[in-house]
């Protein structure tokens, strides 16, 4: 007997706000859940005949395409299954859009649910960085994977909800957006993240120049201008001079022992430079080789002081497999198939944010997603975003990005048919 189709919706809506309410939580949740994912996607094709959807058809192709192409391509790279089973792992979170997409659209209500459990699921996270934070104040805070992951999160959730706050009309939703934003910059700061904090930086100021590029006006300069002025003194005078230490240092290049975050990543972008090199049509496939992918470049490293052997020995004995960037990692596991991400992380959003900017009437959304996906992109730049579950946010802030574009067409041809 066939579930009907309003029971099966109830399935999808429960799936929903599991998905929101794991978001900050776990991310071994979050993998189970993108399996269940499939499994509900597929049961819509058995039972019910419905295509996938994301409002934008040539988007869809696209993604399909990479998806399928990325198996025979990693398959070539690699010549083995283990390359296209480790890009299925990265592209586990794609059927999030797939899912949540056509959620949105029949209920508006449910994007707004979906946002309200996230905000549980990130308050929990918020919870667990302030205890850690008092247990010990110049630690570096963690509240969920580790200190990396936990000021990503904090970055785009921050960003997320500045790009709310800016354009919402109501006072009492500003000053709890204000509040949101601000103690996504805290647990950046809390776990002294210098990629995030740049990336929350870099996506406030995008917000506030698209912001004004959209409907300019004096008024509104000045005032961003006067908030942000604020912020950034309240928020200078408010953290603790040790924990701004580390910040200082965000652009030190220079090879010295104390300076080994930085130099070591250096190195480790060079390795993987020389390793694009060494195959730049199909790289290596999407793998994990901890013993042989970096190793014979990292044996020739030089030892000519004390923090070369230092940086020569650490990437030697712990066995590093990636280059730190995902840029760099996509490079060396599928050579000049990075184009392919390249176009879904920067050419998409981008183009749909140039084309709608202006149109739409509610930009919130607009602006929070793109200013969470240059978090997302600016932190890849330093950490490996790509091989990370930390993607999923991307794919999520994509259908947000989607669902604001097509709502407000919707709402907009509504209108006229009412005139």
């Amino acid at each position: 007997m066939r579930i009907s189709r309003e029971h099966y919706n109830k399935i999808e809506e429960g799936l929903l706000y599991l998905i929101g309410l794991s978001l900050f939580i776990s991310y071994d949740i979050s993998k189970i859940l993108a399996s269940v994912t499939i499994l509900v996607l597929i049961g819509r094709k058995i039972f019910y005949k419905e295509s996938l959807e994301c409002g934008n058809e040539n988007i869809k192709k696209f993604i399909i395409g990479y998806v399928l192409i990325g198996i025979v391509w990693n398959f070539i790279g690699g010549m083995s299954y283990k390359p296209v089973r480790n890009f299925l792992k990265m592209a586990r979170y794609i059927p999030f859009l797939f899912l949540l997409y056509p959620l949105f659209q029949k209920k508006k209500e449910l994007f707004d649910r979906f946002l309200i459990c996230g905000l549980g699921s990130y308050s929990i996270l918020l919870g667990k960085v302030v205890l850690e934070y008092k247990k010990n104040l110049w630690r570096r805070a963690s509240g969920f994977e580790g200190v990396n992951p936990t000021g990503t999160m904090g970055a785009m959730v921050a960003v997320f909800s500045f790009g709310l706050f800016i354009s919402e009309r109501s006072i009492i939703k500003k000053m709890v957006y204000i509040a949101v934003y601000i103690s996504g910059i805290w647990i950046t700061v809390a776990t002294q993240g210098r990629a995030p904090l740049v990336g929350a930086l870099l996506g406030t100021g995008i917000i506030v120049i698209l912001e004004l590029y959209s409907n300019f006006n004096i008024k509104k300069l000045l005032l961003l201008g006067v908030a942000i002025a604020v912020l950034s003194v309240g928020g200078l005078k408010t953290i603790p001079p040790k924990k701004l230490v580390r910040f200082k240092t965000a652009f030190n290049t220079e090879k010295t022992v104390k300076n080994s975050s930085n130099g070591l990543r250096l190195e480790m972008w060079k390795i993987g430079l020389k390793r694009v090199k060494e195959n730049p049509l199909f790289g290596a496939g999407t793998k994990y080789d901890r013993e042989n992918l970096f190793r014979k470049f990292a044996e020739e490293l030089p030892e000519s002081s004390t923090a070369e052997k230092r940086y020569k020995n650490t990437l030697l004995t712990k066995g590093f497999n990636d280059a730190h960037s995902m840029y760099i990692n996509a490079a060396v596991d599928m050579g000049i198939y990075i184009v392919s991400l390249l176009i879904l992380w920067f050419l998409i959003p981008g183009y749909l944010m140039i084309k709608n900017i202006k149109r739409l009437k509610d930009k919130r959304y607009l602006l929070g997603s793109i200013g969470g996906i240059v978090v997302y992109l600016t932190v890849g730049a330093f950490w490996m975003l790509w091989r990370t579950p930390e993607q999923m946010y991307f794919w999520i802030l994509l259908t947000t990005l989607l669902t604001t574009i097509k709502i407000d067409k919707n709402e907009s041809s509504n209108e006229k048919e009412r005139v």
